[in-house]
C-alpha cells in the first residue's frame, strides 16, 4: 500500500471516528454490525474458526492466547502468510514499523505473561485502528479551529516507551509516513536510558503530547517538581499499565492544564478503550468489542468485576481475532456520562494476577485487588516509587525508591504504619508477613520495560474466595 493510501485510510477514519464519538447508540450499533459482519466473514475462511460460515458472535467459541498461537498458522485469510514468516521477519533484522511484503504490520507481544503472541495486520486496518486512538485522545480538540492550529505547526508526539522491539506501541510512535511529518513530529525517547538523558531531550523536544507508562511518569513528574524536567504539555497520555490513583495526582499536580488520557489497549487490539475529557474510560465500540466475563467466561452484570475480557477486534480481516481472552479485570458503568458519548464505560482493574489472595485466620482467602491497596499507599510523604509483590503465601515484599531528598527512613516508617493499619483492617495482621525494603529503582520487565506495581506470584487458593469488603463485616 503506498504512503498516500496510508495516510488516505488514516485521514477518512480519523474524521468519522471523531464524529461517532457523541452518535447515538443506534449509529454505535450500525456500524459495530457492519464491521463485525466483515469480521466473521473473515473468520470463517480460516481454518481455525473451522471454515464455516459465522453469522452471529456467539457462533465462535472464546479462544486463549496459548490455543490460537498454536495453530498460529490457522489463522491468516491470506495464504502468503505463516508463522514462518511473520518469525523470520521479526527476528531477521525486519525494522519495527516496516512493512511486511510491502503490505502487512506484524507486532510482538512482550510475553509478560508468559506467552508470547505474534500478530499481523494490514495498513489499512492498523491504520483504522491508529485513526480511533487519535479522534478519541483528541476529543474536542479537532474543530476547524484545531486543525487550522495543526496546519501552522507541526504537532509534537514524545513517547517515553520501550523501544527496538516489534511492540505495538514502539510501532505506534514510529511509523509516520512523509507526507505525514509535514503536521506531526513523532519522536521515541526509550524510557531505559538514563533519566537524564530523557529529561534532557524531552526538554529540547518540548512535547505538545507526552505518553509513557503511569510508573515513569510518576518519575517525570518528580523530575518537573525538581525544575529539572520543563515541558508544558497540552496532552499527557498513560498505557500499558494500569493507571494508578497516585499517577493520576501527579500529572494533574505537575501539568494542571494538560489533559490527562488513559488508554487500554492490547497488541491484539489497538483501540479497546479511551477516556474522555470527563476521566470516563470509554470503549471504542467501533473498534472492538468487549464482553467481560467471570471464570467460566459467563457474561456478567454491570458494576461486576469480571475476571476476564473477550475481545474482538472490529478492524482486522487478516488475522481475525473473534472472542480472544484477555486475563484484564473490568467492570461496567451503565450510568451516562457528562461528555455525552453513548459508548460504554468501563472501570479497567488490569490483570486479574495483581489480585492478592490472602489467607485469614478462619482459613478463608481474602480477594485483594489493587485500588484498595493503592489508596492505602496514597500520600504517604517522599515516597517516589513502590512496588508490592506476593511472593508466598500470605507473604509480602513491599520494596519502594524514596524521593530525592527524602529520609528513607521516614518513608519506610510511613509505608509501614499503612501496610500495619490495612492488614489490621482485615483482621490479617498476625497472619500476613511483609518486608519493606529500600532500593534504588523498580525492576522493569527486561523487554518491554512495563513495570508491575503491584504483583501476585501465588495461585488462587482453591475454595471459597470472598471479598476484603466482606471479611470486614
Amino acid at each position: 500500500m503506498s504512503q498516500a493510501h496510508e495516510i488516505a485510510a488514516f485521514g477518512l477514519e480519523l474524521v468519522q471516528a471523531y464524529r461517532r464519538t457523541s452518535a447515538s447508540r443506534e449509529l454505535l450499533r450500525e456500524v459495530q454490525a457492519r464491521r463485525l459482519r466483515a469480521v466473521l466473514d473473515a473468520a470463517s475462511r480460516t481454518r481455525f474458526y473451522g471454515g464455516k460460515p459465522l453469522r452471529h458472535l456467539r457462533d465462535v467459541e472464546p479462544v486463549r492466547k496459548a490455543q490460537y498461537q498454536a495453530r498460529l498458522d490457522d489463522t491468516f485469510t491470506d495464504k502468503q502468510l505463516s508463522k514462518a514468516a511473520l518469525l523470520a521477519f521479526v527476528h531477521g533484522g525486519g525494522a519495527p514499523g516496516a512493512l511486511l511484503f510491502d503490505r502487512y504490520l506484524v507486532a510482538t507481544t512482550s510475553g509478560t505473561t508468559g506467552h508470547v503472541g505474534v500478530f499481523v495486520d494490514d495498513v489499512a486496518g492498523w491504520s483504522r485502528q491508529r485513526a480511533v486512538v487519535f479522534a478519541r485522545m483528541f476529543q474536542g480538540m479537532l474543530t476547524a479551529e484545531g486543525f487550522a492550529m495543526l496546519a501552522r505547526r507541526r504537532y509534537r508526539l514524545a513517547f517515553v516507551i520501550a523501544s527496538g522491539g516489534h511492540w505495538l506501541t514502539s510501532i505506534l510512535a514510529g511509523r509516520m509516513p512523509t507526507l505525514g511529518r509535514a503536521f506531526a513530529d513523532s519522536r521515541i525517547v526509550p524510557v531505559d536510558a538514563p533519566l537524564p538523558t530523557v529529561v534532557r531531550e524531552l526538554n529540547a523536544f518540548q512535547p505538545l503530547l507526552l505518553h509513557s507508562y503511569p510508573t515513569f511518569l510518576e518519575v517525570l513528574c518528580a523530575e518537573a517538581r525538581k525544575g529539572a524536567l520543563r515541558i508544558d504539555p497540552e496532552i499527557v497520555s498513560a498505557g500499558s499499565e494500569p493507571l494508578s490513583l497516585a499517577c493520576r495526582e501527579a500529572v494533574r499536580a505537575t501539568f494542571p492544564k494538560a489533559r490527562l488520557v488513559e488508554t487500554y489497549a492490547a497488541t491484539e487490539c489497538l483501540a479497546m478503550a479511551t477516556s474522555c475529557p470527563h476521566g470516563a474510560v470509554h470503549v471504542n465500540e467501533d473498534a472492538c468489542m468487549l464482553e467481560p466475563v467471570d471464570d467460566r467466561l459467563e457474561p456478567v452484570a454491570p458494576g461486576v468485576e469480571a475476571s476476564r475480557v473477550l475481545v474482538t477486534n472490529l478492524s482486522n480481516v487478516v488475522q481475525p481475532l473473534v472472542r480472544y481472552e484477555l486475563t484484564d479485570s473490568v467492570s461496567v458503568d451503565d450510568a451516562p456520562c457528562p461528555c455525552g458519548s453513548a459508548m460504554a464505560r468501563i472501570k479497567v482493574r488490569g490483570r486479574t494476577d495483581d489480585t492478592f489472595f490472602l489467607v485469614d485466620g478462619q482459613g478463608r482467602a481474602q480477594a485483594h485487588p489493587p485500588i484498595p491497596i493503592e489508596v492505602a499507599f496514597l500520600g504517604v510523604p517522599g515516597l517516589l516509587q513502590y512496588q508490592l509483590v506476593h511472593e508466598a503465601q500470605n507473604r509480602l515484599r513491599l520494596s519502594f525508591v524514596a524521593d530525592e531528598g527524602a529520609p528513607p527512613g521516614d518513608v519506610a516508617a510511613g509505608l509501614d504504619a499503612r501496610l500495619t493499619r490495612y492488614l489490621k483492617d482485615h483482621g490479617l495482621l498476625e497472619h500476613v508477613g511483609y518486608l519493606v525494603e529500600q532500593i534504588d529503582a523498580v525492576e522493569r520487565h527486561a523487554k518491554s520495560k512495563k513495570l508491575r506495581q503491584i504483583e501476585s506470584r501465588v495461585a488462587r487458593p482453591p475454595g471459597e474466595v470472598v471479598a476484603a469488603i466482606e471479611a470486614r463485616r
